[in-house]
């Protein structure tokens, strides 16, 4: 067996490493193939065509112990196999195609101008808790047919899902949990919050379910899966399938559009370029995505001895897949350290490949465009009023705080 040597003592899970991480994939990329850290005993995909395959072999590269550093056994529809994979996404991709997704423009293109009105009445505004982040919750509630008044504590129990699952990543080596290290409390405390706010998710759902079989509304998504249940899900399949959708669907989001807002504001150019020539806003969502992903990596078990790039990781593996690195391979992408709203960016691996590929990632795609499009309509600049503070994750990036100066347009 080859193992590809040690990148340094380099932690993908130090706060250095996910505060800038891209110097680092820098290196991964220049490595011949996989790359083994013995101090968290997992394995690293890099290359483009590396991670792609991976993704797409879900028999050998298992979800089924979790997407996160540490194992874990949840039904849910980015952490199962086929067969029950294939009977949850079969059952909600009916209503998630672009053509499905469409319908709800209207919607999203009012959450959007109801927040921007009033971020633009202030003009100076932290845009994630004001913007970002009440955007996707609202539209995703919706959707799914969530009363309005429930909403804050729907993204109170997503925040703490995502919690938990950040906590799980910013860990001790995968030897054993050292009691007295310094975060220790906080992945206890962080655990009891993802667990409370999983149950509180669970109940309510359970609660919703039974309202929609009594009085089916006919055209949120629950009243849908409800009525094409063909597999016969049982309710806490149905419970786990909206709980994905309600975290999946509010906080990859989020980090997208500030990455997004970022990738503007630091490339003057393509921000111009862009105002000026508006059908480019697609390709612009495109670039940000392959350019600054929301989600950055995702764990996966090789449940067989796999050769890449004639280096063998063995049965049993923790194997990181890294998107981000993978939409920054030189082999695949010319200059792919610069951000350039026209380049051609699909093929990008921002959602995943193969059966696992994002599900939402056509309502994610409508909700970033939309989002770009009114800001530039309301705005002729936007600038950072202050220091930006991101979240501290090796999974997910994004902002915490991203204070910002909005410029009115003139005419509007």
């Amino acid at each position: 067996m080859t193992m590809t040597p040690l990148v340094g003592d380099i932690d993908p899970f130090s706060p250095e490493m996910m505060d800038e991480p891209y110097p680092f994939y820098d290196t991964l990329l220049r490595a011949s193939g996989p790359v083994y850290l013995a101090h968290r005993d997992i394995w690293i995909v890099s290359g483009y065509d590396d991670v792609r395959a991976a993704a797409k072999d879900h028999e050998r590269f298992s979800s089924a112990d979790g997407i996160a550093y540490d194992k874990s056994r949840l039904p849910i529809l980015f952490g199962v196999d086929p067969p029950d994979h294939t009977r949850l996404r079969r059952l909600i991709n009916r209503d998630l195609t672009p053509r499905a997704v469409e319908s709800w423009r209207p919607l999203v293109e009012q959450i959007c101008r109801e927040l921007l009105d009033a971020a633009l009445a202030a003009e100076d505004v932290e845009i994630v808790s004001q913007v970002l982040v009440p955007l996707p919750v609202r539209v995703i509630a919706a959707v799914l047919g969530i009363p309005g008044d429930d909403v804050a504590q729907f993204k109170a129990w997503s925040a703490g899902v995502i919690e938990g699952f950040n906590a799980n990543a910013r860990l001790r080596p995968r030897s054993g949990l050292d009691d007295e290290a310094p975060d220790a409390a906080y992945r206890r405390q962080a655990a009891k919050k993802a667990l409370s706010a999983v149950a509180g998710i669970s109940v309510y759902f359970h609660t919703l379910l039974d309202q929609r079989r009594a009085q089916p509304t006919g055209d949120d998504l629950i009243s849908k899966l409800l009525a094409a249940n063909e597999d016969q899900l049982r309710d806490d399949e149905l419970v786990w399938l909206c709980l994905a959708l309600l975290v999946g669907g509010n906080e990859t989001t989020t980090h997208l559009l500030g990455n997004l807002c970022l990738a503007m504001m630091n490339h003057p150019d393509q921000d111009a370029l862009v105002r000026a020539k508006q059908e480019l806003i697609p390709g612009a969502v495109e670039e940000t995505l392959r350019f600054d992903p929301p989600v950055q990596s995702v764990f996966r078990t090789a449940t067989a001895d796999v050769e890449i790039g004639g280096t063998v990781i063995p049965a049993g593996s923790r194997v990181q897949l890294s998107f981000a690195a993978a939409n920054r391979d030189p082999r695949r992408w010319e200059d792919p350290d610069r951000f350039r709203a026209e380049r051609q960016s699909d093929g990008h691996v921002a959602f995943g490949s193969g059966i696992h590929f994002c599900v939402g990632a056509p309502l994610v795609r409508l909700e970033t465009s939309t989002f770009l499009r009114q800001l530039f309509a309301r705005t002729e600049r936007i600038t950072l009023n202050g220091p930006f503070r991101r979240i501290k994750s090796p999974t997910f990036r994004g902002f915490e705080e991203l204070p910002l100066h909005l410029t009115p347009r003139a005419d509007g």
